[in-house]
């Protein structure tokens, strides 16, 4: 179990564990700056619990469900080694990179920005480790057919934690975790390890394929890349009631810019250095590629933002020809800068889905449109401006991706 452990840890942290340095530098910058800057805000104890349990699970079920690592798990399952350990250290090595890497950071700024008791900050740890046993275990659960336990397990949990005091929250916690734990000693090793489906054979026909039918079946085919596309689908339908309440200027183009976050499909050749090799190596295939994938995420992005147009109509009203150009303009813009990134400066050395889907990187197309919708709100005509520099983008990605 310790050699496994010590394995798992060092393919997730590095080497010589420099990721948890990192992170606990970062968590360190974050506390100071922002005690420094006195920023205080009154966040009820309820919400630190709920943010502490439900912000490590959307992480952990991209490791349990991502592929980066599968070979790793399968080559250990293959020694001859004891099954009951190697499901602990798997699911611990896996829990203490969430909550050391992604998590630790997060309380640094919660616990940073308000006053808290130490039986808060207790209840909130508790709620994130329990959290972590909690979602391999329905994650186990669900691998065997059982779908409601886990799900009825979640609610009753959160249930707790959001309505019950401190220190029965932390009971609670606690409680759960044990029967996490419970469930994982008679657990079988195999399940953690997510296999390939075996689908049948398909005989494709035609000379040339089709770049937007494999962007389609790749969507398609990772549940995460849809439940991400959908939860910003729904962000955008509900984004306007938070933007209304800001008074002075027009918010509309701010949401735009928040809604073009969709990390998976911003990261396609990132996370499939294969195919960008390939599509290197092989003449006239950068430019064909790079436009049908700039063309899927437009679409992509035009239907969020539809989305939100259509709700900023229903709640606020407003200039409907105006805000539905800004809309494309905004869709195409960062479909725009995100190819170009993704054909530049491609992000490498990653270990998991979860550290690329989390890289700074990510922020930099929306940063760049916030300024766009700073500009566009102080000064409107710089829209037909902005609608000339992008048509000239569009040219220059194709020649670009094309010259390599």
């Amino acid at each position: 179990m310790r050699t496994m452990a010590r394995a798992l840890a060092k393919e997730l942290f590095g080497a010589k564990y420099e990721s948890v340095g990192k992170s606990l530098l970062a968590a360190g910058l974050v506390f100071a700056a922002v005690s420094a800057a006195e920023v205080s805000l009154g966040i009820a104890p309820a919400i630190l619990r709920l943010i502490s349990a439900v912000f490590p699970v959307g992480i952990l079920v991209q490791l349990l469900t991502g592929r980066r690592h599968r070979e790793t798990v399968q080559g250990m399952l293959l020694l001859p080694a004891d099954r009951r350990g190697f499901v602990f250290a798997y699911v611990g090595v896996l829990s203490a990179h969430v909550l050391v890497t992604k998590t630790l950071p997060l309380w640094a700024l919660l616990f940073g920005v308000g006053t808290w008791r130490p039986g808060e900050v207790a209840a909130a740890l508790a709620g994130g480790l329990a959290a972590c046993a909690v979602t391999a275990a329905g994650y186990g659960l669900w691998r065997t057919g059982h779908l409601l336990l886990p799900i009825l397990w979640a609610a009753g949990l959160l249930a707790m934690l959001l309505a019950a005091g401190e220190g029965v929250a932390a009971l609670a916690a606690a409680g759960s975790a044990g029967a996490a734990a419970g469930y994982l000693w008679f657990a079988d090793a195999y399940v953690f390890c997510p296999m390939d489906g075996g689908g049948r054979p398909v005989r494709h026909t035609g000379c040339a394929g089709s770049v937007w039918g494999y962007l389609i079946r790749d969507l398609l085919a990772n549940k995460n890349y849809l439940v991400n596309t959908v939860g910003l689908g729904g962000f955008a339908a509900f984004l306007p009631l938070l933007l209304e309440r800001f008074q002075g200027f027009d918010p509309f183009p701010m949401g735009l810019a928040l809604l073009c976050l969709n990390t998976p499909l911003c990261t396609l050749l990132s996370g499939d250095p294969d195919l960008a090799q390939a599509l290197r190596v092989l003449p006239g295939q950068g430019r064909r590629f790079c436009r049908g994938y700039c063309g899927f995420l437009s679409v992509v992005h035009g239907a969020v933002a539809v989305l939100y147009l259509v709700s900023w109509q229903v709640c606020c009203g407003g200039r409907f020809l105006a805000h539905g150009g800004m809309a494309l303009l905004f869709a195409v813009q960062s479909a725009v800068l995100s190819v170009c990134l993704e054909w530049k400066y491609p992000l490498r050395g990653w270990k998991t889905e979860s550290d690329l889907w989390h890289h700074p990187r990510k922020y930099l197309v929306p940063l760049l449109l916030l300024l766009l919708a700073g500009l566009v709100t102080a000064w409107p005509p710089g829209l037909w401006g902005w609608a000339a520099l992008l048509g000239v983008q569009c040219g220059l990605l194709g020649r670009a991706a094309g010259r390599e």
